[in-house]
């Protein structure tokens, strides 16, 4: 493998990035006191947060979708956030037989709080970057999500490199 290309280092960046950025929600090891809101609260919110800025209604479905899970998953994540008081279910005004989602105030001001911190985190950590810099990197980064998004990778073809990988390499006995 060449570790040295653009895509090869960027792949670290981001591996390493996943990991920092999902560690100050995690659960704590069991001696520390559990926090009021889980990473997957958080996830949910923005998802309810986003979505209801580009649809009538939020529904379960609409969660699984924007969070990339299974309709089973996303339900039993909203219920965890509903739970916690995030997020309220409300009769839908288009049809009778679901329920909308929608931020309780409580889930606004968390969803505030979390971006607030996130964003002073990253002003942080570029202080001592110029201006020029940020706004460069800034408009890169956006530009390769936007990227990412409209040409998201096939799990299936991942799934078919690795059958065939395995079918060629010999089991460790």
């Amino acid at each position: 493998m060449n570790e040295g290309t653009p895509g090869a280092m960027i792949d670290v960046a981001l591996f390493r990035l996943r990991r920092i950025w999902s560690r100050p929600l995690r659960v704590r090891r069991a001696e520390e006191p559990q926090r009021p809101v889980q990473m997957s609260n958080v996830m949910v919110v923005h998802a309810v947060h986003k979505l209801s800025l580009d649809v009538p209604e939020v529904t379960v479905g609409a969660v699984a979708e924007q969070l990339d899970v299974d309709p089973s998953t996303a339900s039993r994540l909203v219920n965890d956030a509903i739970g916690a008081g995030l997020v309220e279910r409300e009769e839908s005004a288009v049809d009778a037989r679901r329920a909308r989602l929608v931020l309780s105030e409580r889930g606004r001001r968390v969803l505030e709080v979390v971006v607030r911190h996130r964003r002073t985190y990253l002003d942080g950590l570029m202080a001592d970057w110029d201006e020029q810099d940020r706004e460069v990197f800034a408009r890169l980064l956006t530009r390769f999500a936007d990227a990412a998004i409209a040409r998201p990778a096939s799990p299936a073809n991942l799934d078919r490199l690795i059958a065939e990988t395995l079918a060629e390499t010999p089991a460790s006995s």
